[in-house]
């Protein structure tokens, strides 16, 4: 399959995205077709830009990272037939990558706007989404196609506003955010294995704009710096040892759960990283307690990429770097 040889398509054209009894053959297919919308629409003039697949067996927590050059020959099939939607979680990065890696300093410039809906109505939204799929039962995910590019910062604020305006993931609003593919499963053992299916495709540009928060400007201001973390570094009850009397009680108490025994896993891991920062902690320390939790394990899997955009964002918002 060649990059760039299909028409921009309406949802309606997408029957396989919709149908769960649809062929595996038709699914891939339109797979194909949807991921070569988002991306086309996208892709501005310039170098070589890189696309993003990620893939998670199911049972198990390992992310795989993918990566293909958004020039000739790209055989998404392949990826989607190695890594099939049977036996893995299949996600996808809509924004695209100067390189072939998943950090933020790597994403290109973007005419997207994106969100984790969960449970709000994504037709509430102002301006509504240009495409929406159903994650789970009741939860979806939505994007926005801009009528202009913006840096991976500027498109992040809007995300953001978006998100808080509205209801829904906060900690979602990073521009290497992974969204879950139209046409795959869902494996999580919560669930009985739902079919993923899309329900709105409209890539007409919007003009609409959501009102930023108060003290946001669209600007890399306060947005996260990339910063590099080992979360092998140290042990995580080790870490709660050295710092046991700088925490409140309830981080300490998130910091030793060995499952998850509370909502809003968001919430969680933003309380041991706000914890362990206005301890002193470094960024070692933090990273390797975040990593070994079951709040982020259960959200976001083995993906170092997550946790890397997640300490920093957590951090660029408490104050940056001590």
């Amino acid at each position: 399959m060649t990059y760039g040889s299909t028409r921009r398509k309406k949802q309606s054209e997408f029957p396989a995205l919709i149908d769960k009894d649809s062929a595996d053959q038709d699914v891939l297919q339109d797979q194909y077709d949807f991921l070569c919308g988002i991306w086309e629409s996208v892709a501005a003039p310039g170098p070589d830009l890189f696309a993003n697949l990620c893939f998670r067996r199911k049972g198990t927590s390992k992310m795989i990272d993918k990566f293909t050059p958004l020039s000739g020959d790209i055989r998404l099939d392949r990826l989607l037939c190695k890594y099939d939607r049977h036996r893995f979680d299949q996600y996808f990065s809509p924004n695209l990558y100067a390189r072939p890696s998943r950090r933020l300093s790597g994403v290109h410039m973007t005419r997207l706007g994106w969100c984790d809906v969960d449970e709000a109505d994504p037709f509430a939204f102002e301006p509504k989404p240009s495409v929406v799929w159903q994650t789970s039962p009741g939860r979806t995910q939505a994007l926005w196609f801009w009528d202009r590019p913006y840096t991976p910062a500027q498109a992040s604020a809007y995300s953001k506003a978006l998100t808080y305006r509205h209801g829904g993931d906060k900690g979602g609003s990073a521009a290497n955010k992974l969204l879950r593919l139209p046409g795959s499963f869902n494996h999580k053992p919560d669930y009985e294995k739902p079919f993923i299916p899309l329900l709105h495709f409209d890539l007409r540009p919007i003009s609409a704009r959501p009102r930023l928060l108060t003290g946001q400007d669209g600007s890399y201001g306060g947005e996260p710096q990339d910063l590099d973390m080992n979360p092998d570094a140290h042990d995580r009850l080790a870490v709660l040892k050295k710092y046991h009397s700088k925490l409140s009680a309830s981080t300490r108490s998130l910091i030793r759960h060995d499952r998850v025994l509370a909502g809003n896993r968001s919430s969680r891991i933003y309380a041991m990283v706000a914890g362990l920062y206005e301890a002193k902690a470094t960024v070692n320390e933090i990273a390797s307690v975040v990593w070994a939790s079951p709040y982020f394990r259960d959200k976001y899997g083995d993906d170092r990429n997550a946790l890397e955009t997640e300490v920093s964002r957590i951090i660029a918002k408490l104050g940056g770097v001590q």
